[in-house]
């Protein structure tokens, strides 16, 4: 048996490596060691867990706090510092800053307007409002993040939560600019975080129409009335679903579309079957998870990950990106492989009690948005080498800059708007 160690491999995260990179990054520490103890920006140290198996345990592990509260030694933790990307951790009380019965309570009042039933249920919503969104796009080269990957969780979104659509396209910007890698004490930041909380709490206020019950805001709504959640808990749990549900959809739409863009037609005529549908999707998020990282972890306690002791306190990460590359787990990891057999399910949405609770509604918008899109578009692809695309953020908003596409539309015979 291999004696613990207490001082694993250690590496850096650089700046230039949150681009075209980053892959290339994310497997060197895989390849490096199960745990690497990672110097990110900013002056933090993190104890990243890089492999599949290691990675699935951790995060079903309670010795892994999510609840800064739960850490008494002062030093522990984030130390009473702020960094870039941890507004998940340090702002109000939600399901993805608590544990335990907290967490149990706090995810039951959302999980039925967001369950897989309710998801289901919003298909033809979520087709019409896919099919509107592609009406818009009349240009033949656009921009696929800004034209098409973002608008369609906002306006998914906003019906789910229960939020007008004005206030949702106020509230859809603020949210992107709290998922920037700044320092969150800035005075911008400060501000976009002070107006999305007020425009939250303007939301809430009142109790939503009937019409709109069923939605997000209406089960908070109502768990609030039976003092069963706070209201400063109602706006921590919409601010929450905003930060984690907006941009990790648009980013798995994008980046799904590109690499189909790129690949054999057979794979993009999956799309045309549900069942095949959802096979080719479960494998392009295990390919390019949307979050890289998982959310923010603590260590209560010293625990042995793979032979390595990480420390009480350490600020914990698995690196997603890395673990679903694992060759100890997938065969031809770095290949886009719908129908694996005999292997394990990804981690792009979590595991264990963390599980991403919108991952119902996430699995539909992306199935909708690429089978209408190509469609729509067949000859779509990349207008610029995908490669040089440019990438803002490292933990968790990894979002290009903009997916330059060219959708063919002269070789599709569609007239231009007027002709």
């Amino acid at each position: 048996m291999n004696p613990l160690r207490e001082t694993p491999p250690s590496a850096e995260l650089l700046p230039p490596q949150f681009g075209s990179g980053a892959t290339a990054a994310f497997r060197t520490l895989r390849e490096l060691a199960p745990v690497v103890r990672v110097e990110m920006p900013e002056g933090l140290t993190a104890w990243v867990i890089t492999r599949h198996a290691e990675g699935r345990r951790a995060l079903r592990d309670p010795r892994f706090a999510k609840d800064l509260r739960r850490l008494t030694d002062p030093e522990h933790g984030l130390a009473g510092r702020r960094y870039a990307e941890d507004l998940y951790i340090t702002n109000g009380r939600h399901m993805l800053n608590s544990d335990g019965a907290d967490h149990e309570r706090l995810r039951g009042v959302v999980a039925g307007p967001l369950s897989a039933q309710s998801a289901a249920r919003r298909l033809g919503e979520i087709e019409s409002v896919v099919r509107t969104v592609l009406d818009d796009i009349q240009a033949d080269e656009i921009d696929l993040l800004s034209a098409y990957g973002q608008p369609v969780p906002e306006l998914v979104l906003g019906r789910v939560l229960g939020m007008p659509p004005q206030t949702m396209s106020d509230a859809a910007p603020l949210t992107r600019r709290l998922g920037r890698r700044e320092n969150p004490e800035s005075p911008p930041m400060r501000r976009a975080f002070a107006d999305l909380v007020d425009l939250i709490r303007e939301t809430t206020r009142e109790p939503v129409p009937e019409p709109s019950q069923g939605t997000v805001i209406g089960a908070l709504q109502a768990a609030a009335a039976e003092h069963r959640i706070n209201r400063r808990e109602v706006t921590s749990t919409v601010m929450m679903l905003l930060s984690a549900g907006l941009t990790s959809t648009a980013i798995a739409i994008v980046q799904g579309a590109a690499t189909l863009s790129e690949t054999a037609a057979a794979l993009r005529a999956m799309l045309g079957d549900e069942a095949e549908s959802r096979v080719l999707v479960e494998e392009l998020l295990r390919h390019h998870p949307p979050f890289p990282f998982s959310p923010w972890r603590f260590a209560r306690e010293p625990v042995e990950v793979a032979g390595t002791l990480i420390p009480a306190g350490a600020v914990v990460f698995v690196l997603l990106a890395a673990a679903n590359r694992d060759p100890a787990a997938y065969e031809e990891a770095d290949e886009v492989r719908p129908r694996r057999t005999g292997q394990p399910a990804h981690l792009a949405f979590g595991h264990g009690p963390h599980y991403c609770v919108g991952a119902p509604l996430a699995r539909a918008q992306i199935r909708v948005a690429l089978r209408e899109l190509f469609h729509r578009f067949p000859h779509l692809g990349p207008a610029v080498p995908l490669d040089t695309t440019r990438w803002i953020g490292l933990l968790f908003d990894r979002t290009p800059v903009a997916l330059p596409v060219r959708l063919g539309l002269r070789s599709n015979h569609v007239p231009a708007q007027g002709s």
